[in-house]
Order: structure tokens, then C-alpha cells, then sequence
């Protein structure tokens, strides 16, 4: 057989990329067996889930008891975001409060239940527009006594976060995020439609709706070629999206 060398080390072929932007099958049904082998066996801790189950429970229970409800599938009841703040090298991506609640506000429905998952230290303050338009707002440090999270790796915590985020109805992430693209990939891996993805940034708020081949700027977001279709030989087009 032929081996194919790319350079790794330099612009544009830095390979700080998800696998399937760099390995192609010419055979779709042979690269769907290794694109459900990667979803299948390379996956979180068991114990991961887990944890992250119990606040999914807890957040469909208090979704229900206002009057809404999960899906045919399990999940959903609530809805989520990733708002990535800190040291995030994209600057432009790090928009404030008011501009993620106008840019997303239609999304959620009226008095909805919002999972946020984010690296923000002021969750009191900071995510205020959310809370005035009447939602109740959930974060990870909210359920320790549930799930025991000081009892825990603390490298958990955010595969737990990843996870809850994934179940909600719908989910607005932060674009060039591989935070918020994970998620993504788990909601496509669940059977969700991108067309209930988006993310906060105004340009690229619905980024997600629209099917686009891999190309260099690989790791901005997860692209349906990762999960769309890889449970048959059928390769991924916007005809299926």
C-alpha cells in the first residue's frame, strides 16, 4: 500500500483538525465503518455520563412541572448554550450578554429552562438579559450536591457540561469553539437536526443549517460529514441534512 505524508508542523496543512478532514475513503461505505467506530468506542468515561444523566433528569423534571416536555427520544425539555469567555484567542467571538440574548432570543420559548454551560465567573451578573426575559438559568456548579462533582476528576467537569448541553431541545454554541463543536457532533451522533443548532455569533448564527464539505478551516465547528449517514453507505449531502 501507498503511504500519504502531510506535514503537520506548518500553515495550511497544520493538522489541528477533526480526523475526518484528513482521512478520506474513496469507498463510503469503508469510511462510514470507521466514522461509527470512532462514535461507538471513542467516547467519555461511563461514570461521565452518568453524572451528566442525573442533571439531565433534574432538568426535564423541573421542565416538566412548567408545562413542558421531552422528546421521542428522551431528551430535550430544556434547551442550552456554550458561552465561551476566558482566554479565548478569538476575539471577536467573545460577545457580551445582550448581544447573545438578541442574537438568540427567538430561539428559546417563552419561560424555557436554559442549561449553560460556559467558563464565565460571573454567572450572576453577566447572563442578567437571560434571566429578565423571564428564563430560569442552570449551570454546572448548580447541581455539586446532586452528582457529587467535588467527589470528581476535575477534568470531568467539562465532558460533563459537553454532555448536558448536547441533550437540549435546542442549542446555540460560540462558532470556532471546539467546545461548543463537540457538542454538536454528539447532538448529529443522537439524530438531532442541525436545524436546531446555532451559534451566538450574529454572521455565523446559522452556520449549522447549511450542508458545506470540510475545507481548511476545519476545526471552527463539527461538520456533518462526522456523523450524517455513517449507519448506511450513504455519503453526506445537503439532500439529507
Amino acid at each position: 500500500p501507498s503511504l500519504l505524508y502531510i506535514q503537520g508542523g506548518k500553515p495550511p496543512t497544520r493538522m489541528l483538525a477533526h480526523y475526518y478532514g484528513y482521512l478520506h475513503f474513496t469507498d463510503t461505505s469503508i469510511g462510514n465503518y470507521y466514522k461509527r467506530y470512532i462514535r461507538d468506542l471513542l467516547h467519555f468515561r461511563h461514570e461521565i455520563f452518568c453524572a451528566a444523566g442525573k442533571i439531565v433528569k433534574f432538568l426535564q423534571d423541573a421542565a416538566k412541572a412548567q408545562g413542558f416536555s421531552t422528546d421521542v427520544e428522551g431528551g430535550g425539555g430544556y434547551s442550552s448554550l456554550h458561552v465561551r469567555r476566558g482566554d479565548f484567542q478569538y476575539k471577536k467571538m467573545k460577545v457580551s450578554a445582550d448581544e447573545w440574548y438578541a442574537n438568540t432570543k427567538e430561539i428559546w420559548k417563552q419561560d424555557e429552562i436554559l442549561y449553560i454551560a460556559t467558563d464565565e465567573k460571573d454567572n450572576d451578573t453577566f447572563f442578567k438579559p437571560f434571566r429578565s426575559a423571564g428564563h430560569k438559568l442552570y449551570f454546572l456548579s448548580d447541581f455539586n450536591d446532586l452528582v457529587g462533582l467535588d467527589s470528581m476528576d476535575p477534568n470531568w467537569m467539562g465532558m460533563i457540561d459537553v454532555v448536558v448541553a448536547s441533550r437540549g431541545r435546542a442549542f446555540a454554541g460560540t462558532f470556532r469553539s471546539t467546545f461548543s463543536g463537540y457538542i454538536n457532533r454528539l447532538r448529529g451522533y443522537y439524530g438531532l437536526s442541525m436545524k436546531d443548532s446555532w451559534f451566538g455569533q450574529l454572521k455565523e448564527k446559522n452556520m449549522m443549517h447549511e450542508f458545506h464539505n470540510v475545507n481548511l478551516d476545519t476545526y471552527a465547528k463539527e461538520w456533518p460529514d462526522a456523523w450524517m449517514g455513517i449507519d448506511a453507505d450513504v455519503a453526506p449531502s445537503q439532500d439529507i441534512l
